[in-house]
């Protein structure tokens, strides 16, 4: 397939036609520093059907292809503040995008504990501005967000539970279809019709972002709830690993709080796909399976010493989320609540998405086990 651009700007948000007449021609990404921004620059000159305008702060380049060329063009804080409403409309102005990702984030989860203010300038007001420039314009938005909006555990019936089995899961399975009390009750992961209840600053912050977007854009919102993101750019809770492994005899990591550790360039290729094919509504994704921290630092330790990325094991031990913000508050550090579960279910995203169309990558990376995503990244740093 190749990308034409046409002189028609995307007006409504009609579901999912795949002809060239409806692919975008210029999508715009904001937070262009962040690591799921430099994770979609990859993922588009890996797929090699995108043809990338590169301008300032922008680090990758593909040569354009035959035709007309989609333009991708990713701006830092400095060439566009989500909370500036005149600096939006003058970078919309300048660009006249069709898409826009966004990607610029307040996620320092602790910090915005005290800097609520600020988190929510970015989270939530500087989102709604962006969509109401886009329904000004007629472009369309997708707005990432997190697994954080939930708070509690989401409960199946027992026989309705399984290893991997939530994954495969839809919509139409949120409610107990036996909600008998003396029914032994597991957690179940989040579909999106489950009721958010964030428990940080944060989580509210992000929450308040959705909402905002929705209420300007409507059924033309696109939004994708992820969790526990990490990459070969940025910070993050595997390269952290790295480096503390590499300079510390022994590590403590949180065993209680379950999740499903993602990695960006999985994401990339999922949102690649929903704007290529034009889709919105609201849509969770992660990678396959779950896992708690302390897992994931034994996995990363693991593949990392089989790939030499480490020289020697260090002592890994868990430990509660209660004691570890005891510890952080015996050091004046005070710790923003975090859900003990919030895995996220991806069987409605998986099931929207018409793969025969899809930009591909090789063995269907974005539906593969964390286990596996995890170990495509660290092969890249080996």
């Amino acid at each position: 397939m190749k990308i034409v651009v046409t002189e028609a700007m995307p007006t409504q948000c009609a579901e999912a036609s795949t002809t060239e007449a409806n692919i975008p021609q210029v999508v715009l990404i904001t937070g262009a520093k962040s690591q799921l921004a430099e994770a979609l620059l990859r993922v588009a000159a890996d797929i090699g059907e995108l043809a990338l305008n590169s301008i300032a702060n922008t680090s990758t380049n593909i040569s354009a292809n035959t035709g007309a060329p989609l333009k991708l063009y990713a701006l830092s804080r400095s060439q566009l503040d989500i909370t500036d409403a005149a600096n939006i409309a003058a970078v919309f102005a300048q660009y006249r995008p069709s898409w826009v990702i966004n990607c610029a984030a307040y996620n320092a989860v602790d910090a915005a504990e005290h800097d609520a203010i600020e988190a929510h300038r970015v989270n939530a007001l500087g989102p709604e501005l962006l969509a109401q420039q886009c329904l000004l314009s007629g472009a369309r938005l997708l707005h990432v967000s997190s697994d954080y909006v939930f708070g509690g555990q989401a409960v199946c019936d027992a026989r309705e539970s399984g290893v991997e089995q939530h994954q495969n899961l839809d919509s139409a399975s949120n409610s107990n279809p036996n909600p008998n009390p003396n029914q032994v009750h597991l957690p179940r992961p989040f579909v999106e019709l489950d009721a958010p209840e964030p428990l940080s600053a944060y989580g509210t912050s992000k929450l308040l972002g959705e909402q905002r977007v929705v209420a300007v854009l409507g059924d033309c919102a696109t939004i994708v709830r992820t969790s526990w993101l990490y990459g070969q750019d940025g910070h993050n809770f595997v390269k952290t690993m790295l480096n503390l492994m590499r300079t510390q005899p022994s590590l403590q990591v949180i065993a209680d709080q379950i999740g499903c550790p993602t990695w960006s360039d999985a994401l990339a290729k999922v949102i690649w796909q929903l704007v290529m094919q034009q889709r919105s509504g609201v849509f969770h994704y992660s990678a396959q399976g779950q896992c708690s921290w302390y897992e994931f630092a034994s996995e990363i330790q693991r593949q990392a010493l089989a790939l030499n990325l480490l020289s020697q094991p260090v002592d890994i031990q868990p430990i509660t989320s209660a004691d570890y913000a005891k510890q952080a508050l015996n050091r004046g550090v005070n710790l923003a609540k975090r859900p003990s579960y919030s895995v996220l279910n991806s069987g409605k995203l998986r099931s929207t998405l018409v793969t025969h169309n899809a930009l591909l990558m090789p063995e269907h990376v974005e539906w593969q086990d964390w286990r596996q995503q995890l170990n495509r990244m660290l092969r890249r740093l080996s």
